[in-house]
C-alpha cells in the first residue's frame, strides 16, 4: 500500500455559538480569521483560523450532520495541542479568556511543561512548551507508575 502524502492536518471544530467561539480563540491563543465562508443566503459554513503555525476550522453544530458539538454529547472525545514557546503566559490567557483548568501547568517527566484547559464550548486544549530533549531510556526511567 502507497503511504498518504498529506499536505496537512486540520482539525475542524463544532460549537453552538461560533462568534462567541472565535472571540474567544482570538484572545486565548491569538488566533487570526484566514477564510470565512458562507452560503449565499448568508449561514455561515466555517471559519479557518490560522493559531500559531496551525490551522483550526470552526463551525456551528449541525445535528443532521452528525457534526455535534462537546456541550451536545456532554464531552469531547480529541484534545487539540497548543505548542508554545512561553505556556504558562497561554495558560494564564486561556483562563483569563473563560477556559477552565482540567490540568495545571507543570514540569512533566517527559521534558515538557504541560498542563490541560477546556475552553468555553467543551473543547479539551493540551498546552505545552518543550523544556528538554529526553531519551526514551530517561522518560522510561522517570515516569511513573502511573500516568
Amino acid at each position: 500500500m502507497k503511504p498518504s502524502r498529506a499536505v496537512s492536518l486540520t482539525p475542524h471544530i463544532f460549537v453552538r455559538d461560533v462568534p462567541a467561539a472565535l472571540a474567544f480563540y482570538r484572545k486565548a491563543f491569538g488566533a487570526v480569521e484566514v477564510f470565512v465562508n458562507k452560503l449565499p443566503d448568508g449561514t455561515l459554513l466555517f471559519v479557518d483560523l490560522a493559531i500559531g503555525g496551525g490551522r483550526l476550522i470552526v463551525s456551528e453544530e449541525t445535528p443532521q450532520l452528525k457534526a455535534f458539538s462537546p456541550e451536545t454529547i456532554g464531552d469531547s472525545p480529541v484534545m487539540l495541542l497548543l505548542e508554545v514557546e512561553d505556556v504558562d503566559d497561554l495558560a494564564r490567557r486561556a483562563i483569563f479568556a473563560g477556559a477552565t483548568v482540567e490540568r495545571p501547568v507543570e514540569e512533566m517527566f517527559w521534558g515538557e511543561r504541560y498542563g490541560v484547559v477546556v475552553d468555553p464550548f467543551g473543547h479539551r486544549w493540551a498546552l505545552c512548551s518543550t523544556r528538554d530533549e529526553i531519551s526514551l531510556d530517561d522518560i522510561l526511567r522517570n515516569s511513573p507508575d502511573q500516568v
